[in-house]
Order: C-alpha cells, then structure tokens, then sequence
C-alpha cells in the first residue's frame, strides 16, 4: 500500500503571491490563522516579549478571526488581547491585530510586507496553506515541526523548523542567512497551483492506464477460457 501511496501538496497561485521587496519591512513577524488555541497564538504573542527585549522597534501582526468571515470575542481571544495589550503598554504599536483578512485582495500585502511569517502550531498541522503563501511570497517561514511541517519546510532554504519556542527565537536571528529569491524559487517548484493540477492529472492517466490494462488482460482471459472451452465440446 505504501509503495502505491502518492503525496500531492496543496497549490498556490504565483500570479496572487508573489514577492513586492519594495513593500518589505525590517523587523515584522507575522501570523495568520484561525483563533484557536491549538494555533499557537498566544504562546506568540508570549514569545514575542522576548523579542522585544532585543528588538524594541520589532512588530507583530496577528491576522485571523475565530471562522471564516466571522469573528468572536472568544475567552480565549480576550486572552490573547490582554496579553497584546500588556507588551502594548511598555512597546506602543508592537502588536496589530487586523482581524479577518480577505485572502485574495489582503492577505498577499500581509506577507509581501513581512520579515518572517511564523506557524507556530501547536497540534499536528495537515499541511498548513499560509506556509505555502508566505514562501510564494519570498518570505521565510519559522514553524514547529507538527504534522507536515518537516515536509514543506525545507530547513535552512525557505525557513526553518523548530520545537520549541526558545529555538523559535534563535532562529529569528538566522533569518537573514536565507535568500528570499531562493524561497520563491523553492515554491515555484514545488507548491504552485499548476504543479498541483498537473499532479493529480498525472495520477489520473496512471490510474486510467492500469485499469484499461487490467481490462485487456481480463477480456483476453475469458477468451482463452471460451476457446478452451470450445475445444472440449468439440471432442478435441
């Protein structure tokens, strides 16, 4: 079963995110995703005080609501709030919350302008479409090594995989080790919208050719049994 097991990614449209380095900003880590609590993102925002200790002017967007195209003041967003709020009070303007982003008209400006994108999910993540996004982007991705993660990120090339939020730090400042035109190059290869479909066209044929095949060896079979069978009614 292994050996028949085939893995297509997820697509992207390059034509929807794609890299703008005249929108880049220096110091801005970004998030998007759902208010959940498997998401991670208050261990972030937790996280992103100890940045701060290094980097007082750094910047952290985090982008989503609780549905698609609604939101609610959940306890667990008032949480994450109140947390934003208290680095706020000492760091004026460090943490943006924009709320739900429309994907196709918002969401590439998002990462276009990003030092790094962070998935910092903490559940066993299917495979992650942002992370994908991010990299079309150019943007290097830090994300923990949950689920698929190790599979889309490539290590030291489009990001870097991680298991801890304090190896999540450390490797902010490797960030400008990775090229950004390499990540793109990275996603252009392997995660397009077009290499997705071409993909599962490919499969299909495959599967098309085997049963056709199976389908003459099954028709060629009864033949040699109706043939044989002949001959015995024939006393031969």
């Amino acid at each position: 079963m292994v050996a028949r097991t085939r893995v297509i990614f997820n697509g992207v449209d390059p034509q929807v995110f794609f890299p703008r380095e005249e929108l880049r900003e220096s110091k801005t880590i970004f998030f998007v995703g759902r208010f959940d609590r498997e998401k991670g993102a208050l261990e972030l925002v937790r996280a992103f005080a100890q940045v701060l200790g290094d980097h007082a002017d750094a910047k952290l967007i985090i982008g989503g609501a609780t549905g698609f195209g609604t939101h609610d003041e959940t306890p667990y967003v008032r949480e994450v709030r109140s947390e934003a709020l208290r680095l706020e009070s000492q760091h004026p303007g460090c943490v943006e919350f924009p709320g739900y982003i429309h994907h196709d008209k918002e969401l590439p400006g998002y990462f276009q302008r990003a030092t790094i994108f962070t998935s910092p999910s903490l559940f066993q993540e299917p495979f992650g479409l942002v992370n994908a996004e991010a990299m079309a982007c150019g943007t290097p991705v830090i994300a923990f090594g949950c689920g698929s993660v190790p599979e889309v990120i490539q290590d030291g090339v489009t990001g870097f995989v991680v298991d801890s939020f304090d190896e999540a730090l450390r490797a902010i400042d490797r960030v400008k080790t990775i090229e950004r035109q390499r990540v793109r190059t990275t996603f252009e290869r392997r995660f397009t919208a077009r290499r997705m479909a071409e993909d599962y066209v490919r499969i299909y044929q495959n599967v098309i050719a085997t049963l056709e095949e199976g389908t003459r060896a099954c028709r060629q079979h009864k033949r040699i049994h109706f043939d044989f069978g002949h001959c015995q009614q024939s006393g031969i």
